[in-house]
Parts: C-alpha cells; sequence; structure tokens
C-alpha cells in the first residue's frame, strides 16, 4: 500500500474516531475527505465509501445500520492502528545531525506477521535496507524505536537501533536522502 493510501486510511479512521458513531452521509459529505480522495479520482464519494468497508472487512471499524443508513464507529483494533500512524508520522525530526541510525530486529518466525509489519512501518517512514536486517536513516528516529517497541509488545534485544557517525559510501546515501 502506497504511502498517500495511508494518509487517506488514517484521516477516515481519524474522523470516525472523532465521532462517537460516523453515519455514511457524514462522512461522505466532510470536504476535508472529499478533498483528498478527489486528487486523481472522478467519484470521492465512492471511494470513501470503498475505504469505510475495506476498514470494516479489516476489522478496524464497526459497522451496523441505523435509520436505513450505515454507521461506523472505531473499535480497539482502529485505535491501535490509528496510534501507530501517530508512533510513524510523529516521532521523527527530519534534521540530520550529522549521524546515520541503523535500525536491527530479531524476531522469530512464528511472530513473522510482527516483523512484517515492522518493516512496512519502517519503510513507510523512510528507513532504506543497509544490508539484509539492517535499516538506514539519516534522522534520530529513537522516539518511533521506543513507540515501536510498545506498539508491537517487543524488548529491547529484539529491536536495537544503532547510532553510526561514518559509513561506507555515506555520498551516495546523503544523495539518496538529499541531504
Amino acid at each position: 500500500m502506497c504511502a498517500r493510501q495511508l494518509n487517506k486510511t488514517r484521516e477516515v479512521l481519524r474522523f470516525i474516531s472523532t465521532r462517537k458513531v460516523a453515519v455514511q452521509s457524514e462522512i461522505t459529505s466532510s470536504k476535508a475527505l472529499l478533498e483528498l480522495f478527489s486528487v486523481g479520482s472522478t467519484n470521492a464519494r465512492r471511494r470513501l465509501i470503498d475505504t469505510c468497508a475495506l476498514l470494516a472487512k479489516q476489522g478496524y471499524v464497526s459497522v451496523g445500520v441505523l435509520d436505513g443508513e450505515h454507521v461506523y464507529k472505531i473499535n480497539a483494533k482502529g485505535q491501535k492502528r490509528l496510534e501507530s500512524y501517530v508512533i510513524t508520522q510523529d516521532s521523527i525530526n527530519r534534521r540530520w545531525d550529522g549521524r546515520w541510525y541503523l535500525v536491527t530486529f530479531d524476531i522469530p518466525e512464528n511472530e513473522k506477521a510482527t516483523r512484517n509489519q515492522l518493516i512496512l512501518t519502517l519503510k513507510r517512514v523512510g528507513f532504506v535496507n543497509y544490508t539484509k536486517g539492517l535499516w538506514l536513516l539519516p534522522y534520530n528516529p529513537t522516539k518511533l524505536i521506543n513507540g515501536l517497541r510498545k506498539q508491537f509488545c517487543l524488548e529491547k534485544d529484539q529491536l536495537r537501533l544503532i547510532v553510526a557517525t561514518q559509513l561506507d559510501e555515506s555520498a551516495a546515501y546523503k544523495k539518496l536522502f538529499k541531504l
């Protein structure tokens, strides 16, 4: 799923979470959501409805019918997902301090879903794969890593942060990160 799609999903979840129950007509008439979904699309309302249905199918919101109209309510799984967006988006200061931050993890095979979700989160935030099992970012991700440990119930030895002052081929990575 691309970053733009994730932002749309996050915004729909956020909209639903701000109400006790969100009525479908209220969601599809939100100017902010319509504007977000209208980029490159001719039918923003339909895409909004489809996104709500997908969120319900994935188990992030509960759906019901009230007076003949669909209503949505965020549940615990959706709230956790919304918190994960906040952890990833708001926890990195995008100023380079001259250091490189490498993340490595040791998550067992029987927790493959957690490992895959962690990798997707690292990619979404901007980490690049430096070598097998080692992810690189030029910005300090300490708050992010602490939040991910909490979110995924990981110990410090399962998700580690390494700080480096020099890298092989650092010029290529400076160019990649536009530093």
